[in-house]
């Protein structure tokens, strides 16, 4: 390549900028439905050999791709590099472009609405194979189908509503609800799908995959918890208005489950508050923050652990026995012929011919039932919420059931009833895990722990053996009368009144949790044991948690509780 530059007095003055030549031979404009970027195809000669290859624009207008790309042969003669992307962008001429979406869910094409999977879009016309769609290699195997006759349609719905006779209500119907809901878009929980080893979660789980894609089954699911926490991040940023199943969250109890559960805590959070992680490129530049855009259902032997993360799942228990193993086998042979991923399909369909309208019809409904809702008072603000959402989006795919003639009103109204039920169970079963991850009662629990085992004890006033001794962590020798107190001494009591060591306490609760410690400071916990109702008075004249209290002849700042609280006398 070489440059021709008309000198003032007429001469032309020839500048060699390479000893290679190259063009732009297309424009890729790469769609995440979130800012994009593009990427080019470049075509260059050296030696006599063509070479193609594709790679950002960014890359491109820094030119620090010759070498890499095309070897040690390749020049640019110095202080030419800018002259040499000139002349590449000028050879090109007119370049042809390509708009390629990287993400799965909705766009809209003019007037048409259409869903993206890894085999076009789906849209009012049915299947627009010519929608280009890149995705990452894990979420290849997204990919929807139509029924091709209206019997077949009617048999693909039929199918999916098998699903409910895998296990009770309370299991597969809150797990087929939320395959309809991923696909209705800005999904603010996930679901986790917990049960012990042979329970089948992974393939009920798979189930709801493959209305997907019919390949997804329990050897091909799209993640796990094995990958990072960017890397399920970054699928649940692509897999934008779709279920995404993450296989196998389970603890053993070693140094690695710390980075477990914080890819845990990170991909949770994430796709509950539906914020990404802001992050620094290689090259020092701020990347776009990619929040998760799908539903998330999780499979694990153990529930992860902490208050707040918690109250962003739906958990979902799946017990030994609970599935009909002969149903299991019935429904995963009609997903691999496709007839799960056929009843999507059609939903799909039929949602793009009226999408703001089932769209309005959706949020109207969840509305309706967060407001009418009556939460109990030990579950998070979220719950109704959630619970809400799969009621709407469950509603919403029995209208399209009756329309498309798969059910009729009867079996409509029963669904409709069964669904209400369903989640109302799994509604007061989230109380259950809330309290456990509850870290004002688990403190007590550690407390009492400490107390049962001999690594603290409780005196009285005067710091002597209190009554019930042996319940406030004070032994006996078989021959002896007098009582011994053990481990650290982390309080108080006086009948029916417990003082606790505010400091001493809380280490001894660490040390109680081992591998699995409380997640909150010293500070937070006193807040959390005040809201939790659990100190008997505060001084509120100091606005202050801590109470002084005069014990062992002494003032102290301690934090007082009721002694039936800590233990039964």
């Amino acid at each position: 390549m070489v440059r021709h530059e008309k000198l003032a007095d007429g001469h032309v003055k020839v500048t060699a900028l390479a000893n290679f030549t190259a063009r732009v031979v297309r424009d890729f404009l790469l769609d995440d439905d979130a800012g994009g970027r593009r990427d080019f195809e470049l075509e260059a000669e050296l030696d006599g050999r063509r070479i193609r290859f594709v790679l950002p624009a960014a890359e491109f207008g820094r030119m620090a791709w010759v070498l890499p790309r095309l070897g040690p042969r390749a020049i640019i003669y110095p202080g030419k590099q800018q002259h040499a992307r000139e002349a590449i962008q000028s050879l090109s001429g007119l370049v042809p472009q390509e708009h390629i979406f990287t993400h799965l869910g909705w766009t809209k094409d003019a007037s048409d609405w259409l869903y993206l999977h890894a085999g076009g879009a789906i849209g009012r016309e049915g299947s627009r194979s010519e929608a280009q769609v890149r995705l990452p290699a894990a979420l290849r195997g997204y990919h929807v189908q139509l029924p091709n006759a209206p019997d077949k349609l009617v048999d693909a719905v039929r199918a999916s509503l098998r699903l409910l006779s895998l296990a009770p209500d309370r299991i597969t119907l809150p797990l087929l609800a939320a395959v309809y809901r991923s696909v209705l878009g800005n999904v603010d929980f996930s679901i986790f799908l917990t049960g012990p080893s042979g329970s089948f979660k992974t393939a009920v789980a798979a189930l709801c995959q493959q209305h997907f894609g019919a390949d997804m089954d329990a050897s091909a699911l799209p993640a796990n918890f094995a990958s990072t926490a960017n890397a399920l991040e970054g699928l649940a940023f692509s897999a934008k208005d779709a279920l995404l199943v993450v296989d196998d969250f389970v603890p053993v109890g070693g140094i690695g489950d710390r980075a477990l559960h914080g890819v845990a805590e990170r991909l949770f959070r994430s796709a509950g508050n539906r914020q990404g992680r802001s992050r620094m490129s290689g090259s020092g530049r701020l990347c776009e923050a990619q929040a998760p855009r799908a539903l998330v259902l999780a499979t694990g032997e153990e529930v992860p652990r902490g208050e707040s993360l918690r109250a962003r799942l739906l958990t979902v228990e799946l017990a030994p026995g609970e599935v009909d193993r002969a149903a299991l086998g019935e429904s995963q042979a009609e997903a691999q012929q496709g007839q799960l991923a056929s009843a999507l399909g059609a939903f799909l369909s039929w949602t793009s011919l009226r999408y703001e309208e089932v769209q309005q019809q959706f949020h109207t409904r969840v509305r309706q039932l967060r407001n009418h809702g009556q939460p109990a008072a030990n579950t998070h603000a979220r719950l109704p919420s959630a619970l809400a959402q799969l009621q709407g989006a469950w509603d919403v795919w029995l209208q399209f059931a009756l329309e498309v003639d798969a059910i009729n009103a009867l079996e409509q109204l029963g669904l409709q009833r069964r669904g209400a039920r369903a989640l109302g169970e799994l509604a007061a079963l989230q109380a259950q895990y809330q309290e456990a991850s509850d870290p004002a009662l688990r403190f007590l629990d550690l407390l009492r722990a400490a107390l049962a085992n001999g690594r603290a004890h409780v005196a009285d006033r005067q710091g002597r053996a209190p009554e019930s001794a042996e319940l406030w962590g004070w032994r006996r020798k078989p021959t002896g009368r007098r009582w011994t107190p053990t481990g650290t001494r982390i309080g108080w009591v006086a009948r029916h009144e417990l003082f606790l060591d505010p400091a001493a306490s809380y280490h001894i609760a660490q040390q109680m949790a081992g591998t699995q410690p409380l997640l909150i400071s010293e500070r937070t916990l006193r807040h959390r044991l005040h809201q939790r109702r659990l100190l008997a008075t505060v001084d509120a004249g100091r606005q202050m948690l801590l109470v002084r209290r005069t014990l062992e002849g002494r003032p102290r700042q301690v934090l007082h509780l009721k002694a039936s609280d800590l233990i039964s006398t």
